[in-house]
């Protein structure tokens, strides 16, 4: 039996998946609830495991971090998928969670717990997945699977030996979390005396981001795209499609460089035939603004200019009274 655990109000509900590097399996390992227990585990073992998991989410959905390290135990660790980064001490798990909680988005958790099982005395190991959802009435949960491993104290109060990330879990909608979060809104820019316009937002079934850009000039016609972003399971990887209503198409991978700049590769067909590519870069500049540059661009195989353009978030009209 699979059971979530959160102090969200109405928060019973997340979906399965998600992912968020700064909350990788540390975050709420030890979420112990009573109906994931064997039945022949001991009733004491069952309120120590389910104590601390109430200890831990009131912590971690306080935001405070004290409180959360005390929960470990004094050589306490954490540990990513590879093992490349480790934290290791109560003093460093505590800096940690710091530097979450200082987030401006950060998040609220529910935990899934799989199974928990008693593998000797005072010792404990724990499967499932923890779903952070950052603020904001439309924000998407991610989510990661973890193992934690739970001991007991002198004191008879279990706490979190080691937890490791075991991979993230997120689903399509989860997997666009962070870069949703980046790019909805509407958005514009002029480039040699071409005004860009752009929007993007999630499509009804909550899986895709969707986007339309209108560029106009003075002596053009208009030319709309029509932009389309989802997450493909084979590759690992998000993926967009754009359709110009003069009847050119792309498809581009999307890579994140970074916390605040993405790469994407794309390649495409002209409306009169010809073959397109170019290496693409968004780097966000805070939520207002980023810079769009577009190099090695091939038309059927002769190279162009480099582009690039700063590109500003729209200020919303004022409402009608």
């Amino acid at each position: 039996m699979k059971t979530r655990i959160s102090t969200r109000s109405g928060a019973t509900s997340y979906p399965r998946g998600m992912k968020t590097k700064l909350l990788s399996a540390g975050l709420a390992l030890a979420l112990i609830p009573v109906s994931s227990l064997r039945a022949e585990e001991a009733a004491p073992e069952m309120a120590g495991l389910e104590k601390a998991a109430t200890d831990f989410v009131a912590a971690f959905n306080k935001k405070d971090a004290a409180a959360v390290a005390a929960l470990f135990t004094e050589n306490g660790e954490i540990t990513d998928l590879d093992a490349s980064e480790i934290t290791t001490g109560r003093a460093d798990i505590q800096a940690r969670y710091e530097a979450i909680f200082a987030a401006p988005k950060a998040p609220q958790v529910a935990i899934e717990v799989d199974s928990v099982r008693l593998v000797g005395k005072d010792l404990a190991i724990e499967d499932g997945t923890v779903h952070s959802t950052p603020p904001g009435e439309d924000a998407v949960p991610t989510s990661m699977n973890y193992t934690a491993v739970l001991q007991k104290n002198e004191a008879g109060v279990w706490q979190i030996a080691s937890t490791r990330d075991r991979g993230d879990a997120s689903d399509a909608a989860g997997e666009l979390a962070g870069l949703a979060a980046d790019l909805k809104g509407d958005w514009t820019t002029q480039v040699d005396g071409m005004r860009i316009d752009v929007a993007f937002g999630w499509d009804d079934s909550g899986k895709y981001l969707i986007g339309e850009m209108l560029a106009t000039a003075p002596d053009a016609e208009p030319l709309t795209t029509n932009i389309r972003i989802g997450w493909d399971p084979a590759h690992q990887t998000i993926v967009w499609w754009t359709f110009d209503d003069g009847g050119g198409f792309s498809k581009g991978d999307w890579t994140r460089l970074s916390d605040d700049k993405w790469m994407i590769h794309t390649e495409g067909t002209t409306a009169d035939g010809e073959l397109t590519s170019a290496n693409q870069t968004l780097t966000f500049e805070g939520d207002e603004a980023f810079t769009w540059t577009a190099s090695e661009r091939l038309v059927d195989g002769e190279k162009q200019p480099d582009v690039e353009m700063r590109v500003v978030r729209q200020t919303p009209e004022p409402a009608v009274k």
